[in-house]
């Protein structure tokens, strides 16, 4: 293929191309972002369930077996939609498809159900506080 061949139809623009770029590493660190705190939440979640074992599993820590695994699930299912986020964000970017649509933000999503754990954990424990 000859160098006339690989030009585009229509010149470049430096500055709309370099804001792509940066466009590009934002959605790349907002993806690095989500694994970090994947991470983070899967290590807390494995602990949770490791002291639950070597406590026998008796009284309040049976139900923080289940609360560990909802935290490595509540990572998987939202690492699944961060990628899933960032490579739809990349065609928008690639096609030229960029116009600001106002949608409710995965980390909202992640909050709710956040809170939905939370609310399980501090119900069983004030439970088993009362019916002592």
């Amino acid at each position: 293929m000859s160098d006339q061949a690989k030009k585009p139809d229509r010149p470049v623009d430096i500055n709309t191309e370099l804001a792509k770029e940066r466009t590009h590493d934002a959605f790349e660190r907002t993806l690095m972002a989500w694994v970090r705190t994947g991470l983070s939440l899967i290590g807390f979640g494995l602990g949770i369930f490791e002291v639950t074992n070597k406590t026998g599993g008796d009284g309040i820590f049976r139900t923080s077996k289940l609360v560990g695994l909802l935290f490595i699930l509540l990572v998987i299912s939202s690492v699944i939609m961060a990628i899933k986020e960032n490579k739809i964000n990349h065609e928008r970017l690639l096609n030229n498809d960029i116009k600001y649509n106002r949608k409710t933000s995965l980390g909202i999503k992640v909050g709710y159900v956040l809170i939905c754990i939370g609310i399980l954990a501090i119900t069983h424990v004030l439970i088993k506080i009362f019916q002592q």
